[in-house]
């Protein structure tokens, strides 16, 4: 063989290999992703789309959370500085990395188009503080595949066991309640109840009634 054979033959080598590594490379980044993005289709129907895999506890950073909860009141998660970017499948430390439970109470509620249950809780001691909480269905994708499915379908037991079903119209009510859920941000859109920084327990975890 011709030194340029050979040269060729060399040039080829290095192209399949560098190709070989591209595509390892590209499977092991995908592979991590798959998971939580393949799992939204196996079951449930399609309810939201801003932030779904984190309200659903589905994202790429749920590993990072920390399940034990930690005590706080409404006033204190609604004083946190709001976020200057929302990413859409990752989460926001220290808050969105930590799981919070809250004794306040409960203003109202409704019936989101996404499913979720939408609940108004104010801080006893500051009554004008308020956030909003939310519990996912078990009926929508992505919460349905969530290992934290079981805590979803108990705590929406509870609050129906209460309250019945909720409707999409908002009804004020008054209750002491515990809550605890993930700290969570959310756009800001006119949401009844919203926090000013846009802070949320979400997905509620457990609920429990005074």
């Amino acid at each position: 063989m011709s030194k340029q054979g050979q040269q060729l033959q060399t040039i080829r080598a290095i192209v399949i290999i560098a190709v070989v590594i591209i595509l390892i490379f590209y499977w092991s980044r995908t592979a991590k992703k798959a998971p939580a993005n393949s799992q939204i289709t196996t079951c449930g129907m399609p309810c939201g789309e801003e932030r779904w895999l984190v309200k659903t506890l589905m994202d790429q950073d749920a590993s990072k959370i920390n399940f034990v909860p930690q005590t706080a009141t409404v006033a204190w998660l609604v004083s946190q500085p709001a976020p200057s970017h929302l990413p859409q499948d990752s989460r926001i430390a220290p808050i969105e990395t930590q799981t919070y439970s809250v004794h306040a109470q409960l203003v109202g509620y409704k019936l989101e188009k996404d499913h979720d249950i939408h609940i108004v809780i104010a801080d006893l001691d500051h009554p004008d503080e308020t956030m909003i909480v939310e519990i996912p269905s078990k009926d929508c994708a992505s919460a349905c595949a969530s290992p934290r499915l079981p805590d979803f379908e108990a705590a929406r037991a509870i609050f129906d066991g209460r309250f019945g079903e909720p409707h999409e119209e908002f009804r004020r009510m008054s209750a002491t309640v515990d809550v605890t859920g993930v700290g969570f941000f959310d756009y800001l859109h006119r949401q009844t109840g919203v926090a000013v920084n846009g802070i949320e327990l979400h997905p509620v975890l457990s609920i429990q009634f005074h």
